[in-house]
């Protein structure tokens, strides 16, 4: 009855992991009311579609000037065409923010005028000639990921809009899952607007922001009005389920901007304190997501491997919720003592349900076993778990982290055997690792340690294979704990049962009659 019920409620958990989880992550807030004071476009016609394909960059029909700049982290070739950025290169990560043949924030009022060009080591001036004057626009290249957008001059056109319609790219092996994490944000009145491609699809977002920008899975540009806010922003999806804006600022005498293209690093973002850190969306799991990258970052500073780090934090979990393992062993083993009287129980009252449940019960209480105890540490690991998988597929630092021969990438799942055909129910175009089915292995030996009854095959051997089926999708960080952690449990049954004292305490005990 007790491991029927264990078996139950482990279902019951791991339907929660596969359901349940993205509800748990603010996926999609309201997006900001549109004032009125903005025009509103027309709808589209009912055959129409409010899908953007990408389009190449304007062929320029005047001479085009390509400026390179280039710290330690990024280079970057700007175009006098509009002043736009024509490549974004990340250096450490090797990735291209700017999709191929287009160009990013490029002024569309300045497209196809001529351009002087005057450059230093960190900056390039592009001067237009305007018929109201020189119009100068100055990027400045930072000492990271970042850079500013100076105008000045004479005099400026009635408005600036920065262009940015060709979207980010993908940058993953799993474009599927890179555009699942697509998602286009603005800055408003103190509060950050979160819109996944899908609710642009259903309507095209019109308003003011004080920023805007757009998230891959783990990367983010952002541009922020350094003097004001943004009259009108628009935003849309692509016809490839990326995400294109344009922002438009009526000009004062001068004008000062901020790009940000780089990663999405939690630390980073935040010590902007513009609230870039609300792009690293994890709910009410944050504070233990964090906590956790944090010590993982600490145990990484001691290993510089991002594989042992997450061992050591196995290690620490392990500690953690010993008090509760040993607690699950006691009521096992005691358990497992008390099998020849419920046996006894249910000869006596086989047809008799309702008092053997009664006896059971008062036996239960007078050896004080609790037959839910066996499921109270995996309950209380539950919100780890979900933070851990958080942290592991989203956070950058976990980006392409090897651990071993075959493992290398720590954010996705082990592949080393390959793939399970599509064709297969359920878990078809799964990976197939030898990570996973190790940490089914051990979750059997585990079973056949610590079940009450020995004939329950379904909880010793079928729960353990569905688990593992469950994990063959998931991330080989997280299968690397959780096998490292069955590991330790094991370990800690084995000294339990062959001569710990805690065993030795209940074979003595004189409540169950044992010498």
């Amino acid at each position: 009855m007790s491991d029927n019920l264990r078996m139950l409620i482990g279902f019951v958990i791991i339907v929660l992991i596969l359901i349940l989880y993205p509800m748990i992550l603010p996926r999609k807030p309201r997006p900001l009311p549109v004032p009125d004071t903005l025009p509103t476009p027309a709808a589209p016609a009912p055959q129409e579609t409010v899908a953007l394909t990408p389009q190449p960059t304007v062929q320029p029909l005047v001479p085009e000037t390509t400026i390179v700049l280039e710290n330690q982290l990024l280079k970057l070739a700007l175009t006098s065409q509009g002043g736009g950025i024509k490549s974004c290169y990340l250096k450490h990560y090797q990735v291209q923010l700017v999709p191929e043949n287009s160009t990013l924030l490029a002024n569309t009022e300045l497209l196809n005028l001529p351009a002087t060009v005057t450059q230093t080591e960190s900056a390039v001036t592009f001067i237009y000639n305007l018929p109201q004057g020189q119009l100068k626009k100055t990027w400045v290249l930072g000492k990271d990921y970042t850079l500013t957008v100076n105008f000045a001059g004479l005099s400026f056109p009635s408005t600036l809009t920065f262009d940015a319609q060709a979207g980010i790219p993908t940058t993953e092996k799993e474009s599927k899952e890179d555009l699942a994490n697509f998602h286009f944000y603005a800055h408003t009145e103190g509060r950050v607007s979160q819109i996944a491609t899908a609710s642009l699809r259903k309507k095209p977002f019109v308003n003011s922001a004080d920023w805007v920008g757009l998230k891959s899975k783990y990367f983010f540009l952002a541009l922020v009005n350094q003097t004001g806010k943004f009259d009108s922003v628009r935003a849309e999806p692509l016809a490839d389920n990326r995400i294109g804006f344009s922002a438009s600022v009526k000009t004062p005498n001068s004008a000062n901007f901020l790009v940000y293209a780089g990663p999405i690093e939690y630390n980073r973002l935040r010590s902007f304190r513009l609230g870039f850190e609300n792009v690293v969306s994890l709910g009410w799991l944050k504070p233990i997501a964090l906590a956790i990258l944090y010590i993982l970052r600490l145990f990484y500073n001691l290993v510089r491997n991002w594989g042992w780090a997450i061992v050591l934090f196995s290690f620490l979990m392990k500690a953690i919720f010993y008090p509760l393992s040993s607690t699950q062993i006691r009521q096992m083993r005691r358990l497992q003592l008390l099998q020849p009287k419920i046996e006894e129980l249910k000869k006596k009252y086989k047809d008799d349900p309702q008092m053997l449940n009664q006896e059971t019960m008062r036996l239960y209480q007078i050896y004080k076993v609790n037959p839910l105890s066996g499921c109270l540490p995996l309950l209380v690991q539950m919100p780890v778990f979900f933070a851990l998988y958080a942290v592991l597929r989203n956070f950058i630092e976990l980006r392409g982290a090897n651990f071993l021969l075959w493992l290398k990438d720590l954010s996705q799942p082990d592949t080393l055997f390959g793939h399970i055909p599509k064709g297969v129910p359920l878990i078809g175009g799964f990976a197939i690792g030898l990570l996973p089915i190790l940490m089914g292995i051990s979750f059997i030996a585990q079973n056949l340690m610590t079940s009450t009854d020995k004939r329950n095959w379904a909880m010793t051997i079928i729960f353990p294979v569905f688990i593992t089926a469950i994990f063959l999708n998931l991330s080989s960080g997280l299968q690397l704990y959780w096998f490292v952690y069955n590991i330790l449990s094991i370990l800690e049954s084995l000294i339990a049962t062959k001569g710990g004292a805690l065993w030795q305490k209940i074979k003595k005990s004189p409540s169950l009659g044992v010498s």
